[in-house]
């Protein structure tokens, strides 16, 4: 089945009425803490924090609420021209330059336009996580009353050749950003409308038969699947697309970050049952210091299955499987293996914590008896791929494409 990803009629602040762009940005809406929401707020007033993710008041109605709140606002600066459509279809270039964890400096270039929505069994879009009903539940609110795509999801395609980037490349060496913002939330930021009806066709063929990867926005494309259905009576094109940022797999500024697992609430007897398993399943090499562990996790990173473990008493373990299990991904022998088995975690919810950081994940467990740090190597993109194309899943967590991308470049009207 044909991939089909378009130019639009973005959304997007006149900067002519809204001065400091960067000041109306965001980060994704699930990454923002209570505190930096309030901040965010206290930005700018036309910050894209008070459509993404407005504040529930007490006396919240079903006619009367946040979502409603939400709309009214972005209705709103339409009309006072805050927000104005731009008047002929064009796919955007989105660049963020960054320093990563690991102390390289990356530039990640997106392509944001517009993809027509497949369900998953069509395998023109694929996911690799499994969803959750809750933040399905509040997007699809949100939605029903703008009526919009606030923000892109972040989808990956394969191309070798670099056929598409090389367009964009062209494009951006010709013409200055619209939008160049200093480092804000972890990166650049540049911004140019790639508005050349030529290259938006070239791009759209190149499109045609390549699958696409959802790298982070599963909950998001699944209510859009949702809202497309809910809305199909109307007979409107605009419910059938979302907007989405695409990145190239093979591109030197996709940066990939492992996520540590952090266990807490144990009892001693889950702690100990885990420990005597363990030379059962892994060779279990014992070392000195974290920088130790973590060197020897790089050594192994794409040759073979590896996870570093800390426990309480100071004790650093690298743990390499035994052959007969060497097939598995290391986020799936750390899930099923680790945790559900030796660890005999049933509720995982309860005792599962995430970070993308080694120092942190073990100065949370220093002192915490009942804590354990489970670190591990990123999993390669061409990893998440195969599972994907074959069908499957990977448990939640086992990717985080760093950094994450801002949120109020361009907006997609889904009515209009």
């Amino acid at each position: 089945m044909e991939t089909t990803v378009i130019p639009f009629h973005g959304l997007r602040y006149d900067a002519t009425k809204v001065k400091g762009l960067v000041n109306v940005i965001a980060p994704p809406y699930d990454v923002i803490k209570p505190e930096e929401q309030v901040a965010l707020e206290a930005r700018h007033p036309a910050n894209i924090i008070r459509l993404i993710l407005s504040q529930p008041f007490d006396d919240d109605t079903d006619e009367a609420n946040r979502y409603t709140r939400a709309a009214t606002l972005m209705n709103q600066w339409i009309s006072d021209g805050t927000l104005v459509q731009d008047t002929t279809p064009r796919y955007y270039i989105y660049d963020q330059s960054f320093n990563a964890p690991d102390g390289k400096n990356y530039t990640r270039r997106a392509l944001i336009g517009l993809v027509k929505l497949e369900p998953f069994e069509n395998r023109v879009v694929l996911p690799h996580e499994k969803t959750h009903a809750g933040p399905k539940a509040d997007r699809l609110n949100l939605m029903r009353e703008c009526h919009a795509n606030l923000s892109p999801i972040f989808l990956l395609y394969a191309d070798p050749t670099g056929d598409i980037e090389q367009i964009m490349e062209g494009f951006t060496k010709a013409h200055r950003p619209e939008i160049d913002c200093d480092e804000t939330f972890g990166s650049t930021h540049q911004f140019w409308c790639l508005n050349d009806t030529e290259r938006n066709t070239e791009i759209q063929n190149l499109f045609s038969s390549k699958p696409l990867l959802i790298a982070d926005g599963h909950h998001r494309y699944e209510t859009a699947l949702a809202f497309r259905d809910e809305m199909a009576h109307t007979g409107l094109s605009g419910y059938r697309y979302m907007m989405v940022n695409l990145v190239r797999m093979e591109s030197p500024g996709l940066a990939v970050l492992a996520i540590h697992r952090l266990l807490d609430n144990l009892n001693a007897n889950q702690i100990a049952h885990a420990t005597a398993k363990l030379p059962e399943v892994f060779e279990v090499h014992k070392l000195d210091t974290q920088a130790d562990l973590m060197a020897k996790l790089d050594t192994l990173k794409g040759k073979s299955p590896a996870i570093g473990m800390y426990t309480a008493d100071n004790n650093y373990r690298l743990l390499i499987p035994h052959s007969t299990i060497l097939d598995q991904l290391d986020v799936t022998l750390v899930q099923e293996t680790l945790i559900k088995e030796m660890f005999q975690v049933e509720a995982l919810a309860d005792h599962i914590s995430y970070t993308a950081y080694a120092d942190d994940a073990v100065a949370h467990v220093k002192g915490k008896t009942d804590s354990v740090a489970l670190l591990m190597n990123p999993t390669p993109v061409e990893q998440v791929l195969e599972v994907a194309m074959a069908g499957l899943t990977m448990p939640q967590k086992s990717t985080y494409f760093y950094p994450k991308m801002a949120t109020g470049f361009v907006l997609n009207l889904l009515n209009r």
